[in-house]
């Protein structure tokens, strides 16, 4: 099974997630295991024009989704809808399992008349950022079933996709009769924003940018833009934007050969020693030690 990405986030020029897709010429992500820690989306709030279906095979995970915190049980089954702001929370390390399936709703879009009638009124309605499946309805159970026959569907495209047809039918017979599906809604212009003020920070993490800064890109006062951060990433804007830069110092820490201060200085910090300060607030070792640990033999081995 395909190992859980760890990478930085890939962004498109408005933001979005790029998803490191299981073969890149097919727009669908799998997995299938454990829900780590150290992975990339763990508390990192992103969206991408995917959808994301998670059922819990085992223990508890937690998911925000657009501010709302959610609990999922074993045979829970969440769907994130599509360009919705969330992130995963492990509970138990190395405890709980999940499978994982991310994959374009283009896949499902044959014909108009099929997007338009069964495709669109989930995906386009902004009443429904997620759909959470109960494991005790027969749906969750079926979607259980589905979620494990998704699995098993791994290197052939032609499978996955038909497969994505059987759970699809289930996400329309629930939403049929727990949602409005004819609801017609505008944007939410928080989420716009905080989207907006996101990106503005992830493309400008290089530079000297400040809380008005954040909260300009946004459109939003300073006060409101630290209440959208901390109701949709758990995190204000500042903590948010030392966190990327501290990623993307070990990024370069891994697969680059700068000295500290020219690391500090393509990620934003004002120095060297401010970086390291940072750096071990998030991952707990200097920047330097980091660096050896990510070269060590047994490292190379273990991978």
């Amino acid at each position: 099974m395909h190992e859980e990405w760890r990478g930085i986030i890939q962004k498109k020029k408005d933001g979005a997630e790029i998803v490191n897709y299981n073969d890149e010429s097919f727009p669908v992500y799998l997995y299938q295991g454990w829900l780590l820690p150290d992975v990339t989306w763990s508390r990192v709030a992103h969206w991408h024009d995917e959808l994301e279906i998670v059922t819990v095979t085992c223990g508890e995970i937690g998911y925000n989704v657009n501010g709302d915190n959610i609990s999922l049980h074993e045979g829970d089954t969440l769907i994130v809808n599509s360009r919705q702001l969330h992130f995963s929370i492990p509970v138990n390390e190395y405890k709980d399992k999940y499978n994982l399936c991310i994959i374009d709703p283009i896949l499902l879009c044959g014909c108009f008349s099929i997007a338009d009638r069964y495709v669109r009124p989930i995906v386009d309605n902004k009443s429904l950022p997620y759909i959470l499946i109960d494991a005790g309805s027969d749906e969750g159970k079926a979607m259980y079933r589905e979620s494990y026959a998704m699995m098993g569907c791994m290197n052939d495209n032609f499978a996955i996709n038909a497969q994505f047809f059987n759970m699809w039918k289930i996400v329309i017979e629930y939403c049929k009769k727990e949602h409005a599906l004819d609801e017609k809604n505008e944007a939410d212009p928080a989420l716009l924003s905080i989207r907006k003020m996101l990106n503005y920070s992830r493309a400008n993490f290089d530079k000297a940018i400040t809380l008005d800064d954040i909260s300009g890109a946004g459109g939003v006062s300073r006060t409101y833009c630290n209440q959208l951060f901390h109701k949709y990433t758990s995190r204000s804007p500042m903590d948010n934007l030392m966190r990327y830069r501290a990623e993307r110092a070990a990024e370069y820490l891994e697969h680059s050969t700068f000295s500290m201060a020219e690391i500090a200085r393509k990620t934003g910090f004002t120095g060297a020693s401010y970086m390291s300060e940072i750096f071990k607030r998030y991952y707990n070792v200097s920047p330097r030690e980091y660096r050896k640990n990510a070269s060590s033999p047994e490292k190379a081995n273990a991978e």
